[in-house]
């Protein structure tokens, strides 16, 4: 994929200047209050009894490409940028970093170096540890030897002590800015340093030393094949460690190598200067174009073209807001609703939303998706070579679906997207990557055609449904509902997992489950209509439909219970969510029969109870038949699902009559 993302580099550039592609979008505001965001310019004027000068320009594209904004040094790597979102760099380490990088890069007999070593000769003292800091008090900013006191009271090692000097530095530095331009320290996103007036990040070397510290590992590489482009005789390197996300593919760590030798990194991988500058330029583009988020869980659309597209850059940032808003839209496709709303109409925007993607037949998708700490990106999946046509396909086949579940289920965003799916799977709220193996197993699954098993599916959903009983949210990705509100949401949540159990079918993803004959048996003219064609397009079979019925005459008792005054439905505490086997089902559906007897609903329900208990015959274990065909997990889900059924089916019937209520009020009115 590393040769296909390239091409994406080799787009991008031809502008003449190789740090645009690598600039940052502006650091998000860190209040909603804040309107405007200023870059704050330091100006350090050499030859003036007021040595420090500060000025504020309000941030734009041109602000941000002028003044050079790449962001910040990722790990552990030495901060050396002039442009940053952290003062306490300028501050501290920056100013000596890159010195040391100029000095490597043969650069010390440039203006940078110059102009950068005097004024940290001037205004910068050593500290005992070697480190040195910025002087508020050489500044004039105060009288006060900040750095001497703070160094004598902190304790701790050195590095420590160092650390709280330079945070002292800054506070002093940071409070006298805000106070000359009258900012609020959420205004104040960027700072640079100036000389006598001039930015030193526009100083040529600056650009030089900001690629060097980025292709650092090509310059001293030795010559070899570039794999990538295929020349011969070029330096290349195999070392990827300054890239982002790419280094999921080469490390440095020599368990990595080919042959577990130093040598076996060039058989794995290795890039020229301008491959390599392409990758970089590859990786900001996605990060500002292409990347999406389900949950808390971000993820990139990378495309790889077969071959090289004959596209500008303009014409790739176009493309690449279309395939980020289809991709999203399948992420969340409420969100997308959202969007078009006041448009032509849904049916209409998918329509055309769904036209097919130029150069769409020599394109494919890798989905990545990862974890972004303070120090690390840490990739949790890649989903490789997925067709853009398959992204289209998923979202035909869910709006289709959703369509018929309106019409079943009542109005409702009955999607299947991400998200959707998100919502369905319980996870632990832990950091660790595991954590979301089975989520990515199910995307994986579903964007590359690979069948899921119905078992684990139906674990899944049940465990969802336990949460919501239990009220054990915490720790879970599962949010907690209004009060009041738990019931309608986790029974309109068991509906969509049914959905979603019907659209993997739909796209012979599912295996496992049963191999019987026959969705249902004689006497269904006994069950409402609406219920009959619910049956039938979820393809619920014998078993199946038996439980959901027993489930669906729970919610008749749940629903007497509450109009009794039970505020908890007791009826669901004789569901086991652990799995009930069959001699467990066939207890609960004698206490059904006593409880739709004890609140005089039987003679309504006669006839669903006469298919139910055809049903469980029809199936039940006999000498010829050792075992109930569901597993105990099954038969939870599939009680639990009738009930959903009933309580949706009373929601229905709630909105409907209130609408036919509103209409003859409304014909009342008119006829006065």
């Amino acid at each position: 994929m590393l040769e296909a993302v390239a091409l994406i580099g080799r787009a991008l550039a031809g502008t003449g200047d190789p740090v645009a592609d690598l600039i940052a979008p502006p650091p998000r505001k860190s209040s909603k209050k804040v309107e405007t965001i200023y870059l704050v310019k330091l100006n350090f004027r050499l030859d003036t009894a007021e040595p420090l000068a500060v000025d504020m320009q309000e941030i734009d594209d041109t602000v941000l490409t002028s003044y050079r904004w790449v962001g910040n040094s990722v790990g552990n790597r030495p901060q050396s940028y002039l442009t940053t979102d952290r003062l306490d760099y300028l501050v501290g380490q920056a100013p000596g970093n890159l010195l040391a990088q100029l000095a490597e890069a043969g650069l010390e007999n440039g203006s940078l170096y110059r102009q950068l070593s005097a004024l940290v000769a001037l205004f910068f003292r050593e500290l005992p540890n070697g480190c040195r800091v910025l002087d508020p008090q050489r500044l004039g900013l105060t009288t006060e030897d900040v750095l001497a006191a703070t160094w004598e009271k902190s304790t701790g090692k050195p590095q420590e002590r160092a650390k709280a000097v330079v945070t002292a530095a800054t506070g002093v530095v940071e409070k006298w800015a805000l106070a000359r331009l009258d900012l609020k320290p959420a205004e104040a996103v960027l700072w640079t340093v100036l000389v006598n007036g001039v930015p030193l990040v526009a100083e040529p070397d600056y650009d030089q030393v900001l690629l060097y510290s980025k292709e650092k590992a090509v310059a001293e590489g030795a010559p070899g094949v570039c794999l990538i482009c295929g020349l011969e005789g070029r330096p290349v390197t195999w070392n990827f460690a300054q890239l982002d996300f790419l280094k999921y593919y080469i490390t440095d760590k020599l368990g990595a190598a080919s042959g577990v030798t130093e040598g076996g990194f060039a058989r794995n991988f290795q890039a020229c200067r301008d491959c390599f500058r392409g990758l970089l330029g590859a990786e900001k583009f996605a990060r500002q174009n292409l990347n999406l988020q389900v949950g808390r869980l971000s993820f990139l659309v990378l495309p790889a073209f077969l071959q090289e597209p004959d596209l500008s850059r303009v014409d790739l940032a176009a493309w690449a807001e279309r395939l980020k808003t289809r991709v999203g839209a399948f992420a969340d496709f409420s969100a997308w609703v959202e969007s078009i709303a006041g448009c032509r109409g849904l049916e209409d925007e998918l329509a055309d939303f769904l036209e097919e993607l130029p150069h769409e037949d020599v394109a494919l998708l890798n989905f990545l998706f990862y974890r972004k700490g303070k120090s690390e990106f840490r990739v949790l999946s890649l989903i490789r070579d997925v067709a853009p046509s398959r992204i289209k396909h998923l979202l035909r086949r869910s709006h289709k679906l959703a369509d018929q579940a309106g019409e079943l289920l009542g109005s409702d965003r009955w999607w299947l997207d991400l998200t959707a799916i998100y919502r369905l799977i319980p996870l632990s709220e832990s950091p660790r990557a595991a954590e979301y193996k089975k989520l990515l197993h199910i995307y994986q699954s579903l964007l590359t055609a690979a069948p899921l098993d119905r078992l684990f599916l139906i674990r899944e959903f049940v465990t969802l449904v336990k949460i919501y009983q239990t009220g054990n949210y915490a720790g879970t990705s599962v949010r907690q509902p209004k009060a009041g509100t738990e019931e309608w949401e986790w029974t309109r949540r068991l509906l969509q997992a049914n959905l979603f159990l019907k659209f993997l079918q739909a796209e012979n993803l599912l295996r496992g489950g049963m191999s019987l004959n026959g969705l249902l048996e004689p006497k269904t003219e006994l069950l409402p209509k609406e219920m009959r064609d619910y049956l039938s397009v979820m393809a619920y079979e014998g078993p199946q439909t038996a439980l959901f019925l027993l489930g669906y005459l729970l919610n008749q008792v749940g629903q007497g219970q509450h109009s009794r005054g039970y505020k908890n439905k007791p009826v669901l505490e004789k569901v086991n969510y652990t799995g009930m086997p069959w001699p467990k089902v066939v207890r609960l559906a004698n206490i059904l029969m006593d409880q739709l007897r004890q609140h005089d609903i039987l003679k309504y329900h006669e006839g669903l109870f006469g298919v139910m208990k055809e049903l469980f015959d029809a199936y039940r274990p006999t000498a010829h038949r050792q075992e109930w065909p569901l597993s105990p997990e099954e038969n939870v889900f599939y009680i639990l699902s009738g009930y959903a059924y009933g309580a949706r089916m009373a929601l229905k019937a709630r909105a409907e009559k209130q609408n036919e209520k509103q209409n003859v009020d409304i014909k009342e009115a008119l006829n006065q």
